[in-house]
C-alpha cells in the first residue's frame, strides 16, 4: 500500500501526542475525523515486532450507533484504506485486516446499539482504541474500553507486549468529535484533562487560523451560517462548547481560540502586577498585569477549597509570588466587603493581606452589573487586531472553565433566567476576582469615573554621565 497524507499543522499535536487518552475537538469539515483515522497507521508501525518480523495490533474503531457507523466511519476509513489495496473488508464480521510493509494490524468496527454490542467491545483483547464522534458515547463505554487496552500483543508474542521496539507502552485510546454540550461528562474531561490525557482544540472555522479550509469548498463557513442560529454556529462553525442545559453562559462573548494564549505568556517587565481578589469561605485570585496598549494579560488563577484567607494568602498566594514575580510591584484588588471585621479576632480580609505585606485597594464597587461590565468591555474590544483580554492557558484552566460557562445564570424548569449569577464554588469565587482585577484595570471607564489623563508626547533624546 502506497499512503501519501500530509496533515493540517492544527491536527499534528493529535496526532502525534502519546498520552494514554488523546482526543481532538474541532469544527465540521476540520479535517479531524482523517486524522483520526490516520493515527491508526501511525501507531500501528510502532509495536514492536513479533519473532516471525510482523508488528501485529488491534484497534476497535467505535461510533455510537451501527448505522452511522457504515454510514460515516467506515466510509471515511476505507477512503484512505482502501478495500482490496490497504487489506480486506470482512463485512459480515465488520472488520478489516490492515497491511502495510510490517504491519499487520486487525480494525475491528463497532457499533453500540445494544447491550449486545457493548458485551462484544468489553470482551476484546486491543492493543488501540478510537472513538468517532465522541461526544455521542456514553462515558461507561468510554471506561470500559480503557481497560481493554494492553493486552494484545501479549509478551509471548514479541517478548514485550504492547510497546515499541525501546520497550515503551504505547497501548491507549484517542478520538475526534465536533464540541459536547457544557456541564456533560466530556466537557468536564476535556476542560480539565487528567496527567494522562492529550487534547487539541482547533480553532474556529472562520479563524484566520483554520489551516483546512483549503481542502473545502469555498465559501463553506460562510455558508453554514446562513439561517442558523447563534448556538448552532457556535458549536459546528466556531467549535465552542454547546449551551448548557445547566445555565445560561454570563460571558458569551468570552471564545476559548480569541482569549486563551497559544503560547505561554510572558510577564511585561515595568508593568505593575494587579491581583483581583474574592475573599469568601473559599478565597480566590487572578493575577494579571496592563500592557502598554491597556490589555489585560492573565496569568495565573489560583482556587482554594475550606481555606481562610490567612491560610491562602501564606499557603498559595504568597509562594507563587515569590517563585514568579519577584522584584514586580503587587497592587491586591479585593471585594470591598472584605473590610467587615470577623467576629473572631475583629481584623478584616483586607488587614490579614496588609499585615502580610501587600499594597491593597477596595474595588471600585462590588455591584453585580458593573463587574460584568468591567469584564466583557474588555473581551468584547480588539487593540491593533489583538484581543484587549488574554489567558495563560496552562495556568488559569479554572478562569477558562468558569469564563467558558461554568460561571452562569441559573435557568429554571419554565425557562426564567435568575438575575444573578449562580453562586457555584469555586467558578463563582475566581470570576469574582477576575472582575474586581478588570475593574481596577479600566480605571473606572465602566462606571463612568475613568481619571482623566493628559497624553504627553515623550521624546527620546541621548545623555552621558559627568
Amino acid at each position: 500500500m502506497s499512503l501519501l497524507y500530509i496533515p493540517v499543522p492544527s491536527t499534528e499535536p493529535f496526532i502525534q501526542a502519546d498520552k494514554f487518552s488523546n482526543f481532538i475537538v474541532g469544527p465540521v469539515g476540520s479535517t479531524k475525523t482523517t486524522a483520526s483515522l490516520m493515527k491508526i497507521a501511525y501507531e500501528a508501525q510502532r509495536v514492536k515486532a513479533g519473532r516471525d518480523g510482523i508488528r501485529r495490533s488491534r484497534i476497535a474503531v467505535v461510533r455510537n450507533t451501527r448505522q452511522m457507523l457504515w454510514d460515516t466511519t467506515i466510509p471515511d476509513f476505507l477512503k484512505w484504506y482502501p478495500d482490496g489495496q490497504a487489506g480486506i473488508l470482512e463485512k459480515t464480521n465488520s472488520k478489516f485486516l490492515l497491511k502495510f510493509g510490517d504491519v499487520q494490524c486487525e480494525v475491528l468496527f463497532r457499533g453500540l446499539d445494544d447491550a449486545n454490542d457493548v458485551r462484544r467491545l468489553l470482551s476484546l483483547q486491543l492493543t488501540f482504541g478510537m472513538l468517532d464522534e465522541f461526544r455521542e458515547i456514553h462515558p461507561d463505554i468510554y471506561n470500559a474500553l480503557t481497560g481493554r487496552l494492553g493486552r494484545y500483543p501479549d509478551k509471548t508474542m514479541n517478548g514485550v507486549g504492547a510497546c515499541d521496539d525501546s520497550g515503551k507502552q504505547i497501548h491507549k485510546v484517542w478520538g475526534a468529535t465536533n464540541p459536547p454540550d457544557a456541564d456533560t461528562f466530556w466537557e468536564n474531561l476535556l476542560t480539565e484533562p487528567p496527567n494522562n490525557m492529550h487534547v487539541t482544540f482547533q480553532p474556529s472555522g472562520r479563524s484566520p487560523e483554520a489551516d483546512w479550509v483549503q481542502h473545502l469548498p469555498d465559501g463553506y463557513y460562510e455558508n453554514l451560517c446562513e439561517g442558523k442560529d447563534e448556538d448552532w454556529i457556535s458549536v459546528y462553525v466556531d467549535g465552542q462548547f454547546g449551551a448548557s442545559l445547566a445555565g445560561k453562559p454570563v460571558f458569551k462573548a468570552f471564545t476559548a481560540d480569541t482569549h486563551v494564549s497559544k503560547t505561554p505568556l510572558q510577564l511585561l517587565s515595568g508593568a505593575g502586577v494587579i491581583i483581583g481578589v474574592d475573599a469568601g469561605l473559599s478565597p480566590a485570585a487572578v493575577i494579571g498585569q496592563v500592557d502598554y496598549q491597556g490589555r489585560v494579560i492573565v496569568h495565573d488563577a489560583l482556587i482554594s477549597e475550606s481555606m481562610g484567607a490567612l491560610r491562602f494568602i501564606r499557603e498559595k498566594l504568597k509562594p507563587l509570588l515569590a517563585n514568579k514575580y519577584a522584584g514586580y510591584k503587587v497592587t491586591v484588588v479585593i471585594d470591598p466587603a472584605a473590610q467587615q471585621r470577623a467576629q473572631t479576632d475583629e481584623r478584616t480580609v483586607m488587614d490579614m493581606f496588609k499585615a502580610e505585606g501587600f499594597a491593597i485597594k477596595a474595588a471600585r464597587t462590588n455591584a453585580i452589573p458593573a463587574r460584568i461590565a468591567a469584564v466583557d468591555q474588555f473581551l468584547t474590544r480588539t487593540v491593533d487586531g489583538k484581543p484587549a483580554f488574554l489567558v495563560n492557558k496552562e495556568s488559569c484552566q479554572s478562569l477558562i472553565s468558569a469564563l467558558r460557562g461554568r460561571y452562569r445564570y441559573k435557568v429554571s424548569t419554565k425557562g426564567d433566567v435568575d438575575e444573578s449569577p449562580e453562586k457555584n464554588h469555586p467558578w463563582s469565587d475566581v470570576a469574582d476576582a477576575c472582575q474586581y482585577l478588570c475593574l481596577h484595570a479600566d480605571n473606572g471607564s465602566t462606571l463612568g469615573w475613568a481619571t482623566q489623563q493628559t497624553r504627553r508626547d515623550v521624546k527620546k533624546v541621548s545623555y552621558h554621565y559627568s
